[in-house]
């Protein structure tokens, strides 16, 4: 059975659902972003441009009435193009309705375990992303797939194509990068922070301040798992967790005892890396300091996508 959601019925829409539109809608149109930063604005908008990025890239929530107004300036700019793509969805039948556009949206299709990321929107004009479930810009499980075989192998080699289609991998350290791990590493006050890209292989170093952090084979990786979901991964005591007691890297050198790790994608969604923090102490990681990190992690996914 597959229940459908109008944006305009009654009650509200779940946040990240509305979220999951609206990034549909401007991935569909292939909407320049600035120009839907300035829409927004325009409307009384009061989240900044990081905010709404890092919300159209699925690493921030905003509240709803931010969100509204943010699919307002959504489908203003679908109008002005004159697309075909779906439009962004609203939080309730009374916002879609003072809207002007709620008799235009088409109803949303979710599968029982939730919307579905896999169905590409109307107009869609991408040629390498594949959506999978979470709250993001999100490729099917990035890492290594959902289910198995050959799917899960044609998602990885997806994610290894993009990865080198980013030319991340072709020159060394970047001030750009450097920058936001110094201020990620001041800010948190853990002895190092890094940015590490996740090949077929191995974990590659992209920038590192501190002495934690090195070029390793894959399966010693903590940034392999972290890019296994969307989500950010906290290690607040390495030694006493049951799955990382064991682990090489902290019996032994190094001798990690925090991690904290958020993936980085590219602009189409797929996850190529983390931005991630490691310390020889444990730390207690509170959820303010984990808006923090994504907050860092969608700032470099900017450098990645200008």
């Amino acid at each position: 059975m597959v229940e459908r959601i109008s944006g305009r019925r009654t009650g509200m829409l779940d946040g990240y659902l509305q979220q999951w539109s609206a990034i549909q809608t401007v991935r569909a149109a292939g909407l320049n972003l600035p120009d839907v930063f300035r829409t927004y604005v325009d409307l009384a908008g009061d989240s900044d441009q990081l905010e709404v990025r890092g919300y159209l890239s699925g690493l921030v929530m905003l509240e709803v009435e931010q969100r509204d107004l943010l699919a307002q300036a959504v489908n203003e700019c679908l109008d002005s193009e004159g697309s075909t793509a779906d439009g962004a969805h609203y939080s309730n039948e009374e916002a879609a309705s003072f809207s002007g556009y709620g008799d235009y949206l088409r109803p949303l299709d979710l599968s029982p375990d939730g919307y579905d990321f896999n169905a590409p929107p109307a107009g869609d004009h991408s040629t390498s992303a594949t959506f999978g479930s979470g709250s993001s810009f999100d490729a099917v499980a990035a890492a290594g797939g959902i289910g198995g075989g050959s799917d899960a192998d044609e998602t990885e080699f997806r994610r290894l194509q993009a990865l080198h289609e980013s030319g991340l991998l072709e020159g060394g350290a970047e001030d750009r990068f450097d920058r936001i791990t110094r201020q990620a590493r001041d800010h948190f006050g853990v002895s190092s922070a890094s940015i590490a890209l996740i090949t077929g292989d191995s974990q590659i170093i992209k920038s590192v301040v501190g002495p934690l952090g090195q070029d390793l084979p894959r399966d010693l990786s903590l940034c392999a798992t972290t890019i296994e979901q969307d989500r950010t991964l906290v290690i607040a005591d390495a030694r006493v967790h049951p799955e990382w007691r064991d682990h090489p890297l902290v019996t032994g050198a190094p001798g990690v005892r925090f991690y904290a790790g958020h993936p980085v994608c590219t602009v189409d969604g797929w996850r190529i890396g983390t931005l991630c923090l490691m310390d020889d102490q444990p730390r207690i990681f509170t959820d303010d300091d984990v808006q923090v990190l994504r907050r860092l992690a969608g700032q470099v996914q900017i450098e990645m996508w200008v």
